[in-house]
């Protein structure tokens, strides 16, 4: 029998787990779009410190299945941040879960239009979900490599 699906709020204790789950997702859906200069900017980036920091001061979800981390997202202000479910639990309706979880807490808290961050792999998912881009982004990594992403946006209303 499949064990069942549950969405919880994260602790600091979680961190080590998600930092897990954030860097096999990026090590398996993101080196064949982007550099590998690019894939070592994001892991660095969702390091343990960052981890930690939103969970203390946002909303941090965790989606679980018994023991197993699948997939996480934050909510810092009005922005949405890393969000990644596990490769293996992708294409199931769990991002559209943690996207919506973080969407009722940004409207709970008085949020109306909510803000993203989108990377190359993602940018198809949020369109999906009535995001639009508001600017597109490049960072210069190391040797001379690149990273673009999407600055995109969603009016929320209620429901």
């Amino acid at each position: 029998m499949a064990e069942e699906i549950i969405m919880r709020i994260a602790k600091p204790q979680d961190a080590d787990y998600l930092r897990k789950l954030v860097n096999e997702t990026i090590d398996t859906c993101y080196f064949h779009i982007y550099s590998q200069e690019a894939v070592d900017y994001f892991k660095d980036y969702h390091n343990r410190t960052n981890i930690v920091n939103d969970i203390l001061e946002g909303h941090c979800l965790i989606l679980t299945s018994g023991k197993e981390f699948i997939g996480t997202g934050t909510l810092l202000g009005s922005s949405a941040r890393r969000v990644f479910v596990k490769p293996a639990y992708q294409n199931m309706g769990f991002g559209k879960k943690i996207m919506h979880g973080l969407e009722e807490k940004a409207m709970e808290n008085g949020v109306r239009i909510m803000d993203l961050d989108a990377s190359l792999v993602a940018y198809s998912f949020y369109r999906a979900l009535g995001y639009e881009t508001q600017a597109e982004y490049v960072i210069p990594v190391k040797n001379g490599q690149n990273l673009r992403y999407y600055k995109m946006i969603k009016k929320l209303e209620d429901k």
